[in-house]
């Protein structure tokens, strides 16, 4: 059974491009894109995808608030922060939100596979350059 992907992200050419990479995958189906918020619960409603590839930053709604949403709506559903920012703090803030994974657009290419796999497996991936950084900011957060 292939794992059903939700792309949301703004940018037409970085939703197309993470696509044709994850088609390569033969376990893989985008099942939908979303260049915001709005369209984004639209397709989850139609898509019912197993795994949400998330920008953080869009127009509207960030990326933060739309996975509390599409948390509320399909309990189940594993989200990954994406975001060009490595900022701990937007991590962590992602993290809380319910998603269960982030990684670097600048590294998406290698590392988006692997992330997607883990948190179907319900395993939390932060990208290795973050790692350290984002226990310390969630550690920090929590207190």
């Amino acid at each position: 059974m292939k794992l059903r992907v939700l792309l949301v992200d703004d940018h037409h050419m970085f939703r197309q491009a993470v696509g044709m990479s994850l088609a390569q995958s033969p376990d893989i189906e985008v099942v939908a894109e979303a260049a915001d918020g709005q369209a984004a619960l639209e397709a989850l409603a139609r898509s019912a995808p197993d795994v949400v590839c998330m920008d953080v930053n869009l127009p509207g709604q960030d990326g933060i608030e739309l996975t509390r949403q599409l948390l509320a709506r399909q309990p189940g559903l594993r989200v990954i922060g994406l975001s060009a920012h490595v900022d701990p703090h937007l991590v962590a803030r992602m993290l809380q939100a319910g998603a269960l994974g982030y990684v670097s657009k600048l590294r998406a290419g290698q590392e988006l596979l692997t992330a997607i796999h883990q948190v179907a497996r319900n395993q939390s991936y932060i990208g290795p350059e973050l790692d350290q950084q984002v226990t310390r900011e969630l550690m920090r957060l929590e207190r």
